[in-house]
């Protein structure tokens, strides 16, 4: 487990530069991915509450809202010892991280159950160099566990790109954390700044898309800044079609049906062979009683992706209200053998069947559907009532 390197403070206790705040908790998130690459190590980065890491990481954070904080100065081996770790976690990582015109890490790998420091590394190199110096951490940490690292490819070797994807990063976990942020529209500066600096900075422009579905549909921020986000997405990059996407995913949620379609169109027109926009077209015209265009849609969608759960159940309602019911109930049967096991899909099996005439497959699908919702039928109320006057429970 990894937890934020310190920073340096002032004589006051203030961070001399709070941007290094951002840096310390980035660039140990970065370490704790870039070090679970391969199948030999599982390294996560531990949760930040008011005080600082959570002295139990099995722990939910602290009601009341956490804090977003480094501490500022490194533990000593007493005090990691006592930290409390999840089951099966072995060591803990902690260090100092500096930012400026040049990288500095001092990684300090502590063993907690033989109570000892298994790496004490530093690393310094210019700014410039910032991807050599997390390989050379990762490399040193995997090292000092006998572990072999995997090569990866950064998602780009701009690395001052990289550092506003980085600011970004942060932004992303303090609203998953739920720490309050003074501008949620800003949240999508540092992914877009990286945006901008590296065109073809595929991952920051994916954590765009990200973070305004979680403001939109999660609820951790304001549904207009989300669409804000996206749009200066497409101002950037007009080709940016999974913008379009997210838009009308956010369009759907508010129940706006019609503007939805043409953005996914919009999408597809940029895309044409972007597999996922025929499900979601498919669907969105499922919504809006377009049903026969939704069908070709959703074989297509089916043709080219005939394990996806959702396009079958989309096809099976399709089928449906087209009139082919034996064909419905055949793609609602296929969508549950792919997983799917929503209350909708065996409520829709159960009626196709019912239309069928197969009434007793019909009953073990809303039976299905009834356990799935938590619903409880009047005839099994009666049955449990009965038993209890019986004494039988």
């Amino acid at each position: 487990m990894i937890f934020p390197f310190t920073v340096a403070l002032d004589g006051a206790g203030r961070m001399r530069d709070p941007a290094q705040g951002v840096y310390a908790r980035s660039l140990a998130r970065t370490l704790a991915e870039r070090l679970s690459v391969g199948p030999s190590m599982n390294v996560v980065a531990a949760t930040l509450t008011s005080s600082g890491p959570v002295a139990d990481a099995k722990a939910p954070p602290a009601p009341g809202g956490p804090g977003w904080v480094v501490a500022s100065q490194p533990w000593t081996l007493d005090e990691a010892c006592q930290v409390g770790l999840p089951d099966g976690t072995e060591y803990m990582l902690h260090g100092v991280a500096e930012l400026t015109d040049r990288i500095r890490l001092r990684i300090m790998l502590v063993d907690q159950p033989r109570a000892q420091v298994a790496l004490d590394h530093v690393v310094l190199r210019p700014r410039s160099e910032l991807f050599s110096a997390l390989d050379e951490a990762a490399e040193a940490v995997a090292t000092a566990l006998g572990q072999d690292l995997p090569a990866v490819e950064w998602p780009t070797r701009d690395v001052e790109a990289y550092v506003a994807y980085l600011r970004g990063r942060d932004m992303s976990a303090a609203h998953e954390a739920g720490v309050e942020v003074a501008d949620p529209a800003r949240s999508f500066d540092g992914y877009l700044e990286a945006q901008r600096r590296d065109p073809n900075f595929v991952e920051a422009q994916e954590r765009v898309l990200a973070l305004a579905l979680d403001f939109a549909l999660g609820g951790q921020g304001p549904v207009p800044a989300a669409r804000a986000g996206c749009e200066r997405l497409l101002k950037l990059d007009p080709q940016a079609f999974k913008a379009h996407a997210a838009l009308a995913e956010i369009d759907l949620h508010q129940g706006q049906i019609g503007t939805a379609i043409e953005r996914l169109r919009a999408a597809l027109f940029i895309k044409p062979d972007w597999v996922p926009g025929f499900e979601r077209l498919g669907t969105a015209l499922l919504r809006s009683g377009e049903y026969a265009e939704a069908l070709t849609w959703l074989e297509r969608a089916v043709a080219e992706r005939p394990d996806d759960a959702d396009a079958l159940q989309s096809l099976g309602v399709a089928l449906a209200e087209t009139g082919n019911i034996e064909a419905a109930a055949t793609r609602f049967k296929q969508a549950i053998e792919k997983g799917g096991h929503s209350v909708a899909l065996h409520d829709n099996l159960g009626r196709a069947l019912t239309a069928l005439g197969r009434h007793a497959e019909a009953r073990q699908q809303r039976s299905l559907a009834d356990k799935l919702a938590g619903r409880i039928s009047f005839w099994a109320r009666l049955r449990s009532a009965i038993s209890r006057m019986l004494g039988n429970g």
